[in-house]
């Protein structure tokens, strides 16, 4: 039995929220070190110090900090923080498995504590306050604790038994992963269950929350039934029989509104969000499905638009004025060139070069006779870059010269897979080893539409685009020709774009967000783009400015690079109205749009190969998109739950489908596959094996299957998603689950927003693994007090970066996410590290020598 109470007072004037927020005194620590009601907190480093209650409970290594500050804390709590047994008034024994939890504003003060085998007994604290378990439906206790002034009130509540004392004037918080890391029994409240006891209580809420809108419908149609019963046996003669059987009806719609009033609510406030996705989505569906009805590729969309207005500006890169007419006839010549040299429909080529608009005219002209460009990450070298050619097995490779040397570093790795050297963009300058011309070479040829024996259709492969390498080796996810048209149509739709916007677009041309969506924009819709050979954060706003963009785009970190800047006039002197993208942190979120005068923000989640991406139309801050909670069937993704320590799926064990989280549950992204469907298929990648592991089965019905994204997101009770982490990209310790971009998050903002990457370490003798940060600083400028202020005022003690790792240099991805798997492997062993490694100790950062590290892995220090 779990007994759950949240404190509804508005000041907090004590420094601890003691047992069942009663009025415990803490008596003075072993230390000698007083907690007073002022909010003052308890830490004395690496020893851990104990506070002893006046009922003999004795709370191990807290950090007690008052919670009515903007940035609460919630450390005294966990089986791990607790020694010895609470004793109740009644003989109960109530377990260490209890939960105290300190905090207010975003985060609920919440405390739980479990009382074992207390069946319909009492259990009477020490001042006084009674629980009594009616144990009104299967053992669940059943009464609802309101606080009134410094009093207590008991009073039964409805069956399902969960005892709660909620705020009466205050809404539910925002979602926040400390107000969601933890449920009722001490356990954490994420994707990670162990026992078989918490399954299957976690089935039983599971399904009890899964679908408002089946509850609601099945009140409403025997509401139906009973009305029409009772007409119907009148014919409609006998009016008194009529009142009643539309009052019997009206008092059934009354009632499951009542019993689900926190649904309806949520329902009522989205309707209008809803009624402009509908619309919105309605749109994509029929264009999307006009072109699968008259096999439509995006080939044909773009002819349209070359027919349409052919002088109309395509591309702008640097002084170049690209029309629609000028991309057209060089991709025809691209097309026509390698169609005589024999390339089929469904063969590969791989295309590794910097961005430009002759880049966007190869990959387009190969497509035009069928061929499937590979584009590369012009990033990589060496083996990954070998790993990326030997997966797509081209039949050619068409490289920029300014990457002839990362070409020449791949063949001295081993003979790439046989087939010809194209060498683009050289000038002047002289040809790599025995490659081809390929500006000279398509000289000759047409500009006309190539001829072509073998259709090109709507399910057609027409690209590879290659995962960005977060967490290992880039893997080539098929674009088909019906996946680039949803996707682009998606964002047109979705956000608002017009045909007459320009759009800026930085960002990589080999990535989904550069390459397809934003191109997408230009080649579908006949917007004009702006291209940039690589991206800039000084340059951005006033490349808006010079182009007279109306619209821009954002990736990972680009935002916070772009905040970084030092103020200057080009912030707000620009016509950028809408920006569009993923990565945008929802701290910096408003600030940015403040700073420069962004009306609309457009973040959106979406994995390059998935089929379950979301968009956030309503500009609701840190959102990466939602789903209707009216509706939900019409876009069938959902949030699913995870073991942490093995990434497996989470099953029923009475049905076997998948458990799915409640509102406000961390869980796995997954949606359902419908092969065939231009939005629900999964195209999966060039690797088979690759693609088997990203499916699920038995997911909303036995059989199905669904598309797993290996993201961890939240989902309010308004449908709204956020997301929170990669699979794996959390860490755990002392009994937590922690979130490596929320320690980021906080990290960067301590730091001045500098770069900094968080990942969890081993270190023996202990479970789980330690926070260690590795924070980008070339000038030796970072202030280590600031820092271990900042972190212990802000995280929890678990979640605080035991380590820290100065480094001059952090490799990224194409798509500017940092990268950490070689970090991590490395550690903190400082007989190998030559960076500087910091040790918190005391509060503060201490730099490790070889000392300190051998106490730490001998175990003779205790972490």
């Amino acid at each position: 039995m779990v007994f759950i109470v949240e404190d509804i007072t508005t000041d907090h004037q004590e420094s601890v929220l003691k047992v069942n927020s009663l009025p415990y005194e803490i008596s003075p620590t072993f230390n000698g070190i007083n907690l007073s009601s002022t909010g003052s907190f308890l830490d004395n480093g690496c020893q851990p110090a104990d506070a002893v209650v006046t009922n003999g409970a004795m709370f191990k290594s807290p950090i007690v900090q008052n919670g009515s500050d903007a940035y609460p804390s919630s450390d005294l709590r966990k089986s791990s923080s607790l020694a010895g047994k609470i004793a109740a008034a009644n003989g109960y024994t109530l377990g260490s498995d209890a939960i105290l939890r300190n905090g207010h504003h975003r985060n609920s003060p919440t405390e739980s504590i479990k009382n074992l085998n207390s069946k319909n007994s009492t259990l009477t604290t020490t001042n006084g306050l009674i629980f009594k378990d009616k144990s009104l439906k299967k053992e669940r206790p059943s009464e609802e604790v309101v606080h009134q002034n410094g009093g207590h009130t008991l009073k039964p509540v409805n069956d399902q038994g969960m005892l709660t004392a909620k705020m009466q004037t205050l809404k539910s918080p925002p979602p926040s992963s400390d107000a969601y890391n933890s449920n009722a029994n001490g356990k954490s409240n994420s994707h990670h269950y162990t026992e078989s006891d918490s399954i299957s209580s976690a089935t039983k809420d599971s399904h009890k929350h899964v679908d408002f809108t089946s509850s609601v419908t099945k009140y409403v149609i025997l509401g139906v039934i009973l009305a029409l019963g009772f007409a119907s046996g009148s014919n409609f003669q006998d009016l008194t029989l009529t009142i009643i059987a539309q009052f019997s009806t009206l008092g059934i719609l009354l009632w499951a509104i009542y019993r689900h009033r926190r649904w309806c609510l949520a329902a009522l406030k989205t309707i209008p969000r809803d009624i402009v996705g509908a619309y919105r989505y309605g749109r994509i569906l029929l264009h999307v499905t006009y072109c699968q009805r008259k096999n439509w590729t995006f080939l044909h969309m773009f002819a349209e638009n070359v027919k349409r207005h052919p002088n109309k500006v395509c591309f702008y890169f640097e002084d170049e004025v690209w029309s629609f007419r000028d991309i057209d006839e060089e991709s025809n010549r691209i097309a026509n060139y390698f169609a005589s040299q024999g390339l089929q429909k469904g063969e590969c080529v791989s295309v590794f070069m910097e961005n430009r608009p002759m880049y966007v005219c190869i990959w387009l002209g190969l497509s035009k006779i069928g061929v499937i460009p590979a584009l590369i990450n012009f990033n990589l070298r060496q083996q990954p870059l070998k790993h990326c050619f030997e997966v797509a097995k081209p039949k050619a490779i068409i490289f920029g010269h300014e990457l002839g040397l990362a070409i020449n570093e791949v063949i001295e790795l081993g003979p790439l897979p046989k087939c010809d050297l194209y060498s683009t963009g050289h000038g002047d300058e002289q040809l790599l080893f025995n490659s081809l011309d390929l500006d000279v070479k398509i000289k000759s040829y047409s500009k006309e539409a190539p001829v072509i024996s073998t259709p090109i259709n709507f399910s057609d492969k027409l690209l590879y685009i290659f995962t960005s390498g977060t967490t290992g080796l880039p893997k080539a996810a098929i674009i088909k020709h019906s996946r680039f048209i949803f996707f682009t149509m998606g964002i047109h739709y979705f956000v608002g774009i017009s045909n007459d916007e320009v759009i800026y677009d930085p960002l990589p041309l080999y990535h989904t967000a550069g390459g397809m969506i934003g191109v997408g924009q230009a080649l579908i819709h006949g917007c004009t783009a702006v291209l940039r050979r690589k991206f800039s954060a000084s340059s951005y706003f006033k490349d808006c400015a010079r182009y007279n963009c109306t619209a821009a785009q954002y990736i990972g970190e680009i935002c916070r690079y772009l905040l970084c800047q030092p103020p200057n006039s080009s912030d707000k002197n620009h016509q950028v109205r809408l920006m569009f993208g993923n990565g945008l942190r929802p701290q910096i979120w408003e600030k940015f749009a403040s700073r420069f005068n962004i009306s609309i923000i457009s973040e959106f989640y979406g994995a390059t190969e998935g089929n379950c991406n979301i968009i956030n139309i309503d500009n609701h801050v840190g959102s990466v998109g939602f789903i209707s909670i009216i509706l939900p069937f019409i876009y069938p993704v959902t949030l699913i739950r995870v073991d942490e320590a093995t990434g497996e799926v989470m099953r029923d064990p009475r049905t076997g489908l998948v458990l799915r989280c409640k509102p406000n549950e961390p869980g796995e992204l997954v949606g359902k596959i419908v092969p065939n469907h231009p939005v629900r298929e999964f195209d999966g990648y060039a690797d088979s094996n690759a693609t088997t592991k990203k499916i699920v089965t038995d997911v909303f019905r036995k059989g199905d299957a669904a598309f797993r994204t290996g993201d961890v997101l939240i989902m309010d009770e308004c449908g709204y998603f956020y997301f929170k982490d990669r699979t794996g990209d959390t860490f755990r310790w002392k009994g937590e689950n922690c979130s490596t971009a929320e320690v980021e998050a906080v990290v960067s903002n301590v730091c001045g927003l500098k770069d900094a990457v968080c990942y969890g370490v081993e270190i023996p003798f202990t479970d789980g693994r330690a926070g260690m940060a590795a924070i980008l600083d070339p000038d030796a400028s970072l202030d280590f007090d600031s820092l271990a202020h900042g972190v212990t005022k802000s995280l929890p003690s678990y979640a605080r970066p035991l380590f820290v790792r100065i480094v001059k240099h952090l490799d990224m991805t194409g798509t500017y996410k940092m990268k950490k798997i070689d970090l991590q492997k490395e550690g903190f062993d400082v007989t190998k590290i030559s960076d500087g490694i910091f040790f918190l100790c005391n509060g503060k950062y201490v730099r490790m020598d070889n000392e300190l590290y051998s106490k730490i892995i001998s175990g003779y220090l205790r972490l």
